[in-house]
């Protein structure tokens, strides 16, 4: 305890001295988990940059949070940095929706960066220089039905 606070809290008896700490601080340790709470949730990753920086990013906010004794259960986590993803990353968040396995952020992070090799690879072609399929183009004539005889 800082020397000052040690000498005003001499003649408190210890819960008179936690209540007046606590009222003391939580003002601020609310304003902070405000903070946080609103980093966190509007973080996204942006396409091109690091799927690695962006984990760490967001596991710092709730680790942060967790000393402000607010809890994550894992799943709200992990919902939360896949909520965060830019949509070049929707087909990795229906597959790992329909796999339905229970992952750890570290696991997910390191599906993510695997994820991001295999996209890298596999760059889809942009819509100017992809094939389009064009209907009603081109409609031949009708061909004339011969007359049947009996």
């Amino acid at each position: 305890m800082v020397p000052e606070l040690q000498k005003f809290y001499e003649d408190f008896w210890p819960y008179e001295m936690c209540l007046d700490l606590a009222e003391k601080f939580h003002k601020k340790a609310r304003q902070e988990m405000y903070e946080v709470i609103k980093a966190l949730t509007t973080y996204k990753l942006k396409e091109g940059e690091s799927v690695c920086n962006h984990v760490q990013r967001k596991q710092r906010y709730v680790e942060r949070l967790e000393i402000l004794n607010v809890s994550f259960d894992k799943e709200l986590n992990i919902d939360m940095v896949l909520n965060s993803m830019p949509p070049s990353y929707d087909q990795f968040i229906l597959t790992y929706h329909l796999n339905n396995t229970e992952t750890t952020l570290t696991q997910l992070h390191n599906l993510l960066q695997t994820s991001k090799s295999g996209m890298k690879k596999n760059q889809v072609p942009s819509a100017t220089s992809a094939p389009v399929l064009s209907i009603g183009q081109n409609i031949a004539k009708k061909r004339k039905a011969n007359p049947q005889t009996n």
